[in-house]
């Protein structure tokens, strides 16, 4: 699994209707896939867990599509692009 679908997996798993909606790097956070503030929360936590990071909740909370997600990350964090 590369670093995008990784990413895609955590928010998968914090998506109230999992099986219904397709994910993809340009899905919306909160219009295409209902993401709340605890949403955000339980992804947020479980990025740091899964990527071995530590994660600003007030940067993170502005990020808008799954793709802003995961530049984020790879700007933050280089070395993320490799796993």
């Amino acid at each position: 699994m590369n670093f995008e679908q990784k990413v895609i997996s955590v928010i998968r798993d914090n998506v109230e209707e999992k099986q219904d909606v397709d994910i993809t790097p340009g899905s919306e956070l909160v219009r295409d896939l209902g993401i709340d503030s605890l949403n955000y929360l339980l992804i947020l936590y479980q990025l740091e867990q899964e990527f071995s990071i530590s994660l600003d909740e007030m940067n993170f909370s502005r990020l808008k599509t799954v793709s802003d997600i995961c530049n984020n990350l790879r700007e933050r964090y280089p070395q993320l692009q490799v796993t």
